[in-house]
């Protein structure tokens, strides 16, 4: 039985699923591997038939489909955590996405950080990879600029798409995992790496477990990385709701939303220097504005884009 779970869920994105899979073919040399496909789209199932072929053709890792009929974040992601958990042989869990694609030593790097520091959860680098020709302020701003920090211990982690969880981790939060409420706008990451450091889970940082993400050209504009920031303020107010919940948390976070918002209301003013970044300020702004949204009991879907 396979110790080590390599999960990738899949939503209508069969070309990168299978680079991604090749690599991993390439990439991964141990005997305790195996690789789970979760496809959530119960209707086209292009990840399927892409899961079927490669095992036709003899793909030498062992792979299992999954298809999630209920469509969702939480959803998927917990139907994978539910199927690695029901092995009982089942030692780390690692997820990522399928429109990214390992660096080599990405797993090793992972296992061997995990190993030293003790950590329940570690995470690493997600560089961006852009299809055609993008602009210079696309690939210098904070959206697609790879996370930075020092190897080993660290502090709450932010996102699932490159990720090693230890089995042990589960039994610090309960299940569901992945909390339904952000079934459709994401964020749910974000609110199950919380429960997990609010629960004591131990942390690490291993900048050598990189992976590279497609970021096709539609993504490479400004009014995709704009409503990506404001994306970002709702749903990471959301998990901060949750955590603070009632009239008393709601009003705590009304106000360090409101000083967030003019702070970066004033800081509009940095557009006008030489070499500002003026797409990260305006980014910080809308995801100020962002913030109010979701205290006002808005949500945004982002369901399709894994």
């Amino acid at each position: 039985m396979a110790a080590i779970w390599i999960a990738i869920p899949t939503f209508r994105r069969p070309r990168q699923l299978a680079h991604l899979l090749e690599t991993l073919r390439a990439m991964v040399d141990r005997h305790d591997v195996m690789v789970l496909v979760a496809d959530n789209d119960p209707v086209g199932q292009e990840g399927a038939a892409t899961v079927r072929r490669l095992q036709a053709e003899g793909y030498p890792l062992p792979l299992t489909l999954l298809t999630v009929s209920q469509p969702g974040l939480c959803a998927v992601r917990n139907a994978i955590s539910d199927a690695a958990l029901a092995d009982p042989e089942m030692r780390f869990l690692a997820m990522i996405d399928d429109d990214e694609w390992p660096q080599p030593g990405w797993l090793d790097a992972l296992l061997i950080c995990q190993a030293q520091v003790g950590a329940d959860v570690v995470a690493g680098p997600v560089d961006s990879c852009f299809v055609g020709k993008a602009p210079r302020w696309a690939k210098e701003s904070l959206v697609f600029r790879p996370e930075e920090r020092p190897w080993g211990a660290t502090g709450l982690l932010w996102a699932s798409n490159n990720l090693l969880i230890a089995r042990r981790a589960f039994a610090l939060i309960g299940d569901p995992w992945f909390d339904p409420r952000f079934n459709r706008s994401g964020g749910e990451d974000l609110d199950f790496l919380s429960r997990l450091y609010d629960a004591g889970a131990r942390f690490g940082w291993s900048p050598d477990a990189r992976v590279s993400e497609w970021v096709p050209a539609e993504r490479a504009r400004l009014s995709w990385v704009l409503r990506r920031m404001w994306r970002i303020g709702c749903t990471e107010t959301m998990a901060r709701r949750k955590q603070l919940p009632g009239r008393a948390g709601t009003a705590k976070l009304l106000v360090r939303s409101l000083a967030i918002l003019g702070l970066r209301t004033a800081g509009l003013a940095a557009l006008m220097l030489p070499g500002a970044r003026r797409v990260d300020i305006a980014g910080q702004w809308i995801k100020s504005w962002g913030r109010l949204y979701a205290l006002a009991g808005g949500a945004q879907s982002s369901y399709g884009a894994l």
